[in-house]
Parts: structure tokens; C-alpha cells; sequence
């Protein structure tokens, strides 16, 4: 019996509802069982990555990694020594997407690295150990993006063979 394309959307979507919920739930508990204290930052990176490929999500994975990496570091290195405002933070996105643009980064890296500094700017400046937090968790987000992408790629293998 013929599929049809509404059955396949809703299909997709309901996969994609699995993948997203399983990835954020096991993403957030490994957050903290690592000692984050911003939990949340690892299922934000499933959320954000988790594509209908694996090739897709370790793409989008990859920029969001790097992009983190810049933002992290222009925020660590330059916000310590500026007040928390609009304008310095203007300037931190400034600097940190031409930093990107420089090394010929796409603007999937740009938006990661602009995000980043948003976030690590403001609150690095309420808890010192943000900035590790960001990095260990979006390492734990993507990676869970790519086990989750990996066990659905199996089970779909599997389900061809048999």
C-alpha cells in the first residue's frame, strides 16, 4: 500500500518529536551528572543540531561547536573588562562574527558565535564557571544529537534488512 505524503510528513514528525525529546532528556540528566550548573545549554544543542541526517546534524554540530569556541573566547577575553550593556555587547558580536567571517566561516557559525557571546557575556558576569559550562555542555548536546542520529540511522539499516 502506497504511502501517502501527508502520512510520510507526519511520519517524519513525529520521528523528529522522538528524537528531540529522548536526545533533550538524556542530554540534560548527563549534563548534570558531569556537575553543570546550566543543564539546560546541553539539550539546547540537541534542539539546535539534531537534523533529519546524520550527515545534516553532524554539519550543523560541527558549526555550532566552533562557533561556541569563538563566542567563548571573545567573551571570556573581552567581556571581563567591560560592563554589561547593549552597547559593549554590540561590540562583542562585532568583533567575534568578523573573527568567524575572517576564518571563512558560514553564517550557521556566525549565528553560534553571536548567540554564544550573548549569553556568555551576561551571565559570566553572575557565575564565574559559565563559560564551562557552555562549552562542556553543548560538547554533550551535539554528541547526544549524533548517538540519537546514529541509533535511529541503525534501527532504520535494520529495519530494511528484515
Amino acid at each position: 500500500m502506497e504511502t501517502s505524503k501527508k502520512d510520510m510528513t507526519n511520519q517524519n514528525l513525529s520521528i523528529l518529536i522522538w528524537k528531540l525529546s529522548v536526545g533533550s532528556a538524556l542530554a540534560w540528566e548527563i549534563s548534570k551528572l558531569l556537575g553543570s550548573d546550566h543543564p539546560y545549554l546541553a539539550p539546547l544543542s540537541v534542539i539546535l543540531t539534531i537534523q533529519s541526517t546524520m550527515d545534516k546534524t553532524v554539519s550543523l554540530s560541527i558549526k555550532r561547536v566552533i562557533g561556541t569556541v569563538i563566542g567563548i573566547f571573545v567573551a571570556v577575553l573581552v567581556a571581563s573588562h567591560l560592563t554589561v550593556n547593549g552597547w559593549n555587547l554590540g561590540l562583542l558580536i562585532l568583533l567575534g562574527c568578523y573573527i568567524a567571517k575572517f576564518l571563512n566561516f558560514d553564517k550557521k557559525v556566525l549565528h553560534q558565535v553571536a548567540l554564544t557571546i550573548l549569553f556568555v557575556f551576561v551571565f559570566e558576569h553572575q557565575t564565574k564557571h559559565y563559560a564551562i559550562d557552555r562549552i562542556r555542555d553543548t560538547l554533550i548536546g551535539v554528541l547526544t544529537a549524533g548517538v540519537i542520529q546514529l541509533i535511529y540511522s541503525g534501527l532504520i539499516a535494520r529495519k530494511k534488512i528484515t
